[in-house]
Formats: structure tokens, C-alpha cells, sequence
């Protein structure tokens, strides 16, 4: 297991890096490795006894260096593929949770050539008539002294342990605050302004990766509904869904070995 610092386009790219064999290019979310915390969890953990999880930190995030141009998710796109080819990813399994699979996606719509498979967790990205994505950036705004909103959006058991030491009421320490900082900062530039948190074009987009495709949901997702779950299933041709009872948008998190166990699984097939 290594962090590294990686040069793309003359930017700080901010790495983690673990395992052998099989390279998983990893595009991480909020309540994840290098969104809430800046290392790995027991998801992490697992995936890299399969394989080679290669994961860099979005622009801001960590101590990857802040990117003005970006200002939608077709910038980071692009910014990503810069990364994939600064790492000589040519064509690699891609896997994403919360904004990183709505990422993932749409990398696979316009570069499919540069996709073997896909994996997506919890993404955001589709407009799903009557299942609006939660307004994350209200929830995290202190309500009676307390971020309880935030926590009940992102996890089954809001007022659990895991929320909690991820995003507690409380800030702890300044390194946990600017952490929380930097990756709100981020998908404030692409998620905030409107069309908030998906891209308009994306679900009839879906068809153009035919290759493989994973979707793992929490069912109790009170982030991104279910139902885009399905929408993504009905725009992939070739996809495998997995609803895991139980968990929230954070199903990676609340359910790491059940959710590690169908990405192995499907990766080494």
C-alpha cells in the first residue's frame, strides 16, 4: 500500500495505491478514500487482495492540486482521461462510488475503447422523473448545532458510529475540516450550479458501452433513489444489478465485504 504524487498536465494528481496484478482505476466519492478521509477502509482493503487498485484523488481533494477549469463533469472527464494516460492506463476496469460512478459513466459513454468494465456505486449523473437526487449541499449545513441531515443521506444509520466518526457534529481536528472542505469544495464545481448532479444527455448516452457493467446500490439510498439504479440497468446493455438491503448511499462503507465480495466476483470473471 503507497501513496504517491503524479504529474498530469503539469497538476498534482494525488495517488493511492494497493495490491497486485489486475489494474481497478478507483474514482472515489464523498464518504470514501479521499473524500471524508485520507485513507483506506475495509472495502479498499479487500478489493486489493484481488487486484491492483490504483485510486487518484480528485482535483482539490487531499493533496491533489486545485483545477480552476473545471466547472462540469465533462472537464473532470477529461481531467481523468489525463490521468489515465499520465498512469498508461490504456484500457482498464474502471469501478466509481457516489460522484466517481457517475464519473466512471461517463467516461465509458465517450471513450468506450478505454473501458474493459465498469463498475458504479450509488452514482448521481440521470434525471429520474419523480427521484430527485437529495440536496447534499443543505444537508451538510449545521442544523441546531448538528449535521444530522448529512449523516441520515448518506448512511442507513445516521446516528451510528461509522457516520459519526466520519461526519460528526463536530469537526475534531483541522486536518478532518479541511478534508470535509476540500471534497464539497470539488463536487461544488460540478454537481452544484444547475443541472444539479446529473448531466442532461447521459441516460441516452447509456448504450454506447457495451462492454460489461456492475451496479451496486444500498437500498435504502436517501442520496440517489433506487430507481436510478434501474435507470442505469435499462441504459446498459450488458449489466449485473445488485440492490444490497440494509445500507445506504454509503453501501461500500456500511456493507464492505458484501460489496467487495460482487466487485471481486465480477472483475474476475
Amino acid at each position: 500500500m503507497s501513496f504517491r504524487n503524479l504529474d498530469v498536465q503539469g497538476r498534482n494528481v494525488h495517488i493511492f495505491e494497493s495490491g497486485s496484478g489486475k489494474p481497478v482505476l478507483y474514482l472515489h466519492g464523498v464518504a470514501d478514500l479521499h473524500g471524508a478521509v485520507d485513507k483506506p477502509f475495509e472495502f479498499h482493503d479487500s478489493l486489493a487482495k484481488k487486484c491492483n487498485l490504483i485510486a487518484p484523488a480528485h482535483p482539490g481533494c487531499v493533496q491533489s492540486d486545485e483545477d480552476e477549469t473545471i466547472e462540469s463533469i465533462d472537464d473532470l472527464a477529461f481531467h481523468t482521461l489525463e490521468v489515465m494516460d499520465a498512469l498508461g492506463l490504456d484500457k482498464v476496469d474502471i469501478l466509481g462510488t457516489c460522484v466517481g460512478g457517475w464519473l466512471a459513466a461517463e467516461i465509458a459513454v465517450r471513450n468506450p475503447e478505454r473501458v474493459n468494465s465498469l463498475g458504479i456505486i450509488g452514482a448521481p449523473g440521470l434525471f429520474v422523473t419523480g427521484a430527485p437526487i437529495g440536496d447534499l449541499f443543505m444537508a451538510v449545513q449545521p442544523l441546531n448545532g448538528g449535521i444530522a441531515d448529512l449523516r441520515s443521506m448518506l448512511f442507513s444509520d445516521g446516528e451510528g458510529a461509522l457516520s459519526k466518526s466520519l461526519f460528526g457534529d463536530e469537526i475534531k481536528d483541522k486536518e478532518q475540516g479541511m478534508l470535509r472542505y476540500k471534497i464539497f469544495r470539488c463536487i461544488a464545481r460540478f454537481g452544484f450550479k444547475p443541472p444539479y448532479f446529473y448531466h442532461p444527455k447521459l441516460r441516452t448516452r447509456l448504450h454506447r458501452f457495451k462492454g460489461r457493467s456492475l451496479i451496486v446500490w444500498g437500498g435504502e439510498d436517501k442520496f440517489v433513489p433506487t430507481s436510478h439504479a434501474t435507470a442505469y440497468s435499462e441504459g446498459f446493455e450488458n449489466n449485473t444489478l445488485a440492490l444490497i438491503e440494509g445500507s445506504g448511499h454509503a453501501v461500500h462503507l456500511e456493507k464492505p465485504k458484501i460489496v467487495a465480495e460482487k466487485v471481486s466476483d465480477f472483475l474476475t470473471v
